[in-house]
């Protein structure tokens, strides 16, 4: 009897857990709709291009929940482009072939047949080599947003860039993400984008091959996977053509390709060791009229390469122009950084004299400041951690002190106490830091991200800073396919919604509205998701 009542006692739980999920996955439908229709409200306020790709962005995700109504909204943006004005001038012409390459990004890993549409508007009789690189740098971004789940179609879309036009946005983060899958298809590849630049010089699809093919010389780690070496000799081939075919004069006659190419040089002699001869001729014969160049064209051919802190600031010391002096020292200060002896690297960075400092020298400051407190903060190390934070500059202090609190782990343990005090810091300083409004919106947006993960109660406060920020901004990034604001989409939906729809209606810029709002609907249909799936 008793076995009969728990079955029974099971059964009802079981039973009214599932009505509960059912529930919230109802709620959740209902505000994802609820936002879509303020969106659509938006459209009106948008030119034909931008509601357009606003329609294709709804599309985009509402893919998998409502299909029949996703497909209607973007071949309503397809048919957009699809039509040519009479008398179409050509900046309405540029406007509508680039709202076209944005819809294309975002459709090709939907739907081929829709995918070509788009292509067909790009590659009429009247495109310009310029449309048609425009093309392949759209299905180039296409490849890039499937190539995690789907590396296989990810390489068809690259082998169909490349049989479109020269494709000149940066791709080697693709091409790792391939060569990982399937070594053979990214060899292949490698061979389609090697005949692209063989027949024309295409500097930027040059710089990413060089990229793919040797990696650890560009930065990227000796863990990176390259192509085999005989294809990095037919590209190091390329670019040694290239320098035969404007050999170096007297005076600082294509020196600077020289100093391009001599970052190669160990590859070269390497993998070409008699033309290696011809580099090192031109490296002695240049003297340029930039002495960083010179300065890195020499350090190419030394036997002792300079590869720590020590050696480079003695490089500096022995420096007797500035512009190399100051390139040793902030290597050395970067070097520091890699080491995480962020002090270090911070106290470099101040001995560097503030008329030679360039435009990098605050953002270096602020960043590493912040990356120092991290770690700080993970050893408990509170006193460190704040001294650190408020020796940065006054103007860039907030922006330490919210970078801090932004990128801090999840794990990374200790009080809250401290975070909260930081927080807190930052909030009171940011009204008061000289940068750029255009920059500060961004700012208040990031604390209200923190804000709600450490101090909610005071979340609608800081969402009304946020937005009283960017409303005075003009001229705010256009609604293509970077969705530059979709991290603030999670904590406003732990906000109060009703605060939160009133919040965005404020926002005077219809495409900021929309996509702070494109950003809502992506966290909610996420939750919608999770809901699903538990059932």
């Amino acid at each position: 009897m008793k076995r009969s009542i728990y079955a029974f006692l099971l059964i009802v739980a079981l039973s009214n857990f599932g009505l509960a999920q059912k529930d919230a996955r109802e709620l959740w439908l209902v505000r994802s709709q609820n936002i879509t229709n303020d969106l659509l409200k938006d459209a009106a306020d948008l030119s034909s291009m931008q509601r357009a790709v606003l329609w294709v962005k709804l599309g985009q995700r509402w893919w998998r929940e409502d299909p029949t109504r996703a497909r209607s909204w973007i071949t309503n943006a397809i048919e957009v482009v699809e039509q040519v004005p009479n008398k179409e001038n050509p900046d309405e012409r540029n406007e509508r072939l680039e709202t076209a390459r944005i819809l294309l990004t975002i459709v090709t890993p939907l739907d081929e047949k829709l995918a070509k549409r788009l292509l067909t508007v790009m590659s009429s009789d009247k495109s310009t080599d310029d449309d048609r690189s425009a093309a392949a740098n759209a299905l180039i971004d296409a490849a890039s947003g499937v190539v995690q789940k789907d590396p296989k179609r990810a390489g068809e879309l690259v082998a169909q860039a490349l049989r479109t036009g020269t494709p000149n946005n940066d791709m080697h983060q693709l091409f790792y993400a391939i060569r990982t899958y399937d070594p053979k298809l990214a060899d292949s590849l490698f061979v389609q984008a090697l005949t692209l630049v063989r027949k024309d010089s295409h500097d930027r699809l040059l710089n990413s091959l060089l990229y793919v093919a040797f990696p650890a010389l560009r930065g990227q780690g000796d863990d990176v996977p390259a192509p085999p070496d005989s294809l990095r000799i037919e590209l190091l081939q390329i670019l040694l053509d290239s320098l035969n075919a404007r050999p170096v004069g007297g005076g600082n006659s294509n020196c600077g390709l020289v100093s391009w190419i001599a970052q190669f040089f160990s590859e070269i002699e390497r993998l070409l060791p008699k033309q290696g001869l011809v580099l090192r001729q031109a490296i002695n014969t240049c003297h340029v009229a930039w002495p960083v160049a010179q300065q890195r064209m020499e350090e190419v051919t030394q036997t002792q390469p300079l590869d720590t802190v020590e050696s480079l600031l003695k490089a500096a010391a022995d420096a007797k122009d500035t512009d190399v002096r100051t390139d040793y020292q902030y290597r050395a200060a970067n070097l520091a950084v890699e080491h995480k002896d962020y002090e270090r690297a911070i106290k470099l960075l101040e001995d560097i004299p503030k008329d030679v400092r360039g435009e990098s020298w605050d953002s270096y400051r602020w960043q590493w400041a912040s990356d120092g407190a991290i770690e700080h903060y993970k050893n408990s190390r509170f006193r460190e951690m704040n001294l650190m934070l408020d020796a940065v500059p006054s103007d860039f202090q907030p922006l330490a002190k919210a970078s801090f609190v932004y990128w801090l782990p999840e794990k990374a343990g200790g009080e809250t106490g401290p975070i909260i005090q930081i927080l807190n810091d930052a909030i009171k300083g940011l009204p008061r830091s000289n940068i750029p409004e255009w920059d500060k919106y961004y700012w208040y947006f990031s604390l209200l991200h923190s804000t709600v993960k450490y101090q909610p109660a005071d979340a609608n406060a800081a969402l009304k800073d946020a937005i009283a920020s960017l409303n005075k901004v003009k001229d705010l990034p256009q609604l293509d396919t970077n969705n530059y604001l979709n991290y603030i989409g999670p904590p406003l939906l732990e906000m109060d919604e009703f605060v939160v729809k009133d919040a965005l209606a404020s926002i005077t810029q219809a495409q900021p509205r929309a996509q702070l709002r494109l950003a809502l609907l992506d966290a909610t249909l996420q939750r919608l998701r999770t809901t699903t799936s538990r059932n």
